[in-house]
């Protein structure tokens, strides 16, 4: 068992590699050639393009893969789920698309550019088509990581070899999104045939269900990811598009760590920590327990050398052109720590000791904490005052989920 989580530990870790690092690698490059203004002007668009995406993944990254975990010998059932989720995912798609046409309409500084926030947008395709909550629900997830690093490679390579002038800086989203389509229309392909899903049957009641199951876990997604992207859509709104420009180019830094490192190990264990609890609370408790010291030591090493390595690394990533992003990447340095944390008392906790319906109103707190922190502390602090809110959102978040745990975990839960 331990050496199957190890496994896809390391899957997952080449598919975040892939994910973020990749294109981090692209950053050297595509940074100097947009400068630190259109460079926040495309990282503006991708912070936008953010809230589509938390549409069209609704919850079912984790609801989907805990159900697709338990019926792992029901051979119909995980059909019936998989072509529910694909179809539930593409509505809401097309209602990404909606909104974004909406957006143009109304909001002037997507309406002076809607190319670069449709480019952008064309991501959500390949999110739609790539399966990763089914591979994560069977733990076989190996060969679709290499699959996705691959994929992303060569969205790395084009962007490099064509994204050579400022005039050109759309292509380089367009280019990550048409990567992201291929991967997910080749991942689609091998899943229904390696695991013989069949063809597309869709029965409406799976279809409700799991619209039903994901909708905690969703508003939790939508909460949570307005304290950790409201800062820079409303930094964007009291700064100008350069200031953006340093802050994203942290931000950017700190999202791949906190992908390569935390999300791995919370998708690892989700569907064995699922199993235990559904066994043995004490189990579940004690494994979960495990978990926490195990990934808080390692992220909090990452946490400190960040912040040590942070003037190394933004003048070897970005170049001179970025040094005011040094102190905010060292302001945000101790996210790796507290995200490790929030995710597992969160993830692993609430969700899988089946208190998520306690989630969406932690979320909801979180959100009005943080914005209206950057709203009070913005016209003041500028891109500080982003970093700061974001830190303590997670504190609180760690805070919360703990005493939720502490107090209603003994109790038996019911969905």
């Amino acid at each position: 068992m331990a050496s199957r989580i190890l496994k896809n530990i390391t899957a997952l870790g080449v598919l975040q590699i892939a994910n973020y690092l990749i294109p981090l690698l692209v950053l050297p490059i595509i940074s100097r050639v947009l400068g630190a203004t259109l460079f926040g002007g495309v990282g503006y668009a991708q912070n936008i393009v953010s809230y589509l995406t938390l549409i069209v993944n609704y919850g079912f990254e984790y609801s989907a893969t805990r159900q697709i975990a338990l019926a792992s010998n029901d051979a119909e059932r995980k059909r019936n789920i998989f072509w529910a989720v694909i179809s539930a995912k593409t509505m809401l798609l097309a209602f990404s698309f909606i909104i974004l046409a909406l957006l143009t309409l109304f909001i002037e500084r997507i309406s002076c550019d809607p190319r670069l926030y449709i480019y952008t947008a064309l991501t959500n395709i390949g999110l739609v088509l790539f399966p990763t909550w089914y591979l994560h629900g069977e733990q076989q997830v190996d060969k679709m990581a290499w699959a996705n690093f691959f994929g992303k490679l060569l969205g790395a390579t084009l962007v490099i070899a064509l994204v050579r002038e400022t005039a050109e800086y759309r292509l380089y989203p367009l280019i990550l999104s048409l990567s992201n389509i291929v991967v997910g229309v080749g991942s689609m392909i091998y899943v229904i045939r390696h695991f013989h899903i069949g063809k597309f049957v869709l029965k409406h009641q799976i279809l409700s269900e799991v619209f039903k199951t994901g909708f905690p876990i969703f508003m939790n997604n939508i909460f949570v990811s307005l304290y950790t992207m409201v800062n820079m859509t409303l930094l964007g709104i009291f700064a100008t598009d350069e200031v953006v420009g340093y802050f994203s180019a942290a931000q950017r830094l700190i999202l791949a760590i906190n992908m390569i490192i935390v999300l791995p190990i919370s998708t690892s264990v989700y569907p064995e920590i699922c199993q235990r609890f559904e066994k043995s609370k004490q189990d579940g408790k004690q494994y979960l327990k495990r978990i926490l010291i195990l990934s808080g030591i390692a992220s909090a090493i990452v946490s400190l050398l960040t912040f040590i390595a942070a003037p190394l690394v933004i003048h070897l990533v970005y170049g001179e052109g970025y040094t005011a992003s040094i102190e905010i990447l060292q302001w945000l340095s101790p996210l790796p720590f507290l995200v490790m944390i929030a995710t597992l008392l969160t993830v692993q906790g609430l969700y899988s000791m089946e208190l998520h319906r306690y989630a969406p109103w932690v979320g909801a707190t979180l959100a009005v904490f943080c914005i209206s922190l950057n709203l009070l502390l913005l016209p003041h602090l500028g891109a500080k005052a982003a970093c700061l809110s974001w830190i303590l959102a997670e504190v609180l978040e760690c805070l919360i989920v703990g005493i939720i745990l502490l107090t209603k975990g003994r109790k038996p839960c019911s969905i």
